[in-house]
């Protein structure tokens, strides 16, 4: 019973030792013995765990410096009317490299703080349509340049949401990204409140995905198509998903045909 319980991580105290018959009580040593090197195990690999997150942060920002030095100088040369087509051609692939390795730093970056413990949110009412509108007008170039037609539609009436505003911010840029990345044509963007939760619907055209993996685009590094392995890191819904659950929202897939709808879904503030 004691080692059941230990398995089931309902206790983590060894077995007691002193038993009538000698040869349980030389299994309930052994066994304990093991139960040593276990917890070791663990702990090592807890620590491992941590310190590789610190590094993979600590890495990511030493990074964004030097990138963003590298940006600025690209921006002010291709600023110069005296540039040659094939120079500008060349500049331009330099910005279009640098902006994607600045998405995989700051992903990186993000997922470090988010799986970390000490991370926490301080849960309060945020107004969802104000930042949802300031997302959609960051996105209008993205969309208009990949021809994309966005149908939107938002509750005329604010919503208020228990949750804090960054990570909202960083979970509708990151859907809104994924967006632009993999739709086909147009999508539908849906703000909508009953009487408890608010919920936003993303629905859009794709393909590579079926019934079967949809729940997969959630996982970290996941890829439908890996032939796009240059434009996506496979992390922006797994954050997308981490950061509503430490809001204590919930993020869920479906697919219609080849409709595929992420949904969103926070609870309403009282005040």
């Amino acid at each position: 019973m004691q080692l059941r319980n230990y398995n089931d991580n309902r206790v983590h105290k060894k077995l007691d030792i002193p038993l009538l018959d000698k040869d349980f009580e030389d299994l309930a040593f052994t066994i304990n013995e093991h139960i040593d090197i276990s917890e070791k195990a663990k702990s090592f690999q807890r620590n491992s765990q941590e310190e590789l997150k610190k590094s993979i942060a600590d890495i990511s920002h030493d990074l964004r410096t030097p990138l963003t030095s590298i940006k600025g100088y690209v921006q002010m040369l291709l600023s110069s009317k005296t540039l040659e087509q094939r120079q500008r051609e060349y500049l331009e692939i330099v910005l279009r490299k640098s902006n994607s390795l600045e998405v995989l730093v700051s992903d990186f970056f993000q997922i470090s703080i988010v799986e970390s413990p000490e991370y926490k949110l301080e849960l309060q009412p945020v107004n969802i349509n104000s930042i949802l509108y300031e997302s959609l007008a960051d996105f209008y170039y993205n969309f208009t340049s990949n021809a994309i037609t966005p149908h939107i539609k938002i509750c005329q009436k604010n919503i208020s949401v228990m949750g804090d505003s960054s990570a909202i911010r960083r979970v509708l840029d990151n859907l809104l990204n994924n967006v632009v990345k993999h739709s086909q044509n147009c999508v539908y963007i849906n703000l909508s409140k009953d009487e408890n939760l608010a919920a936003l619907n993303i629905t859009n055209r794709v393909d590579k995905i079926n019934k079967d993996n949809v729940e997969l685009i959630f996982n970290r590094f996941y890829k439908a198509d890996n032939s796009r392995s240059s434009r996506s890191t496979g992390l922006g819904l797994y954050i997308a998903k981490s950061l509503m659950n430490k809001m204590g929202g919930n993020i869920h897939a479906r697919l219609n045909k080849d409709m595929l709808c992420i949904s969103c879904v926070w609870k309403l503030s009282k005040s």
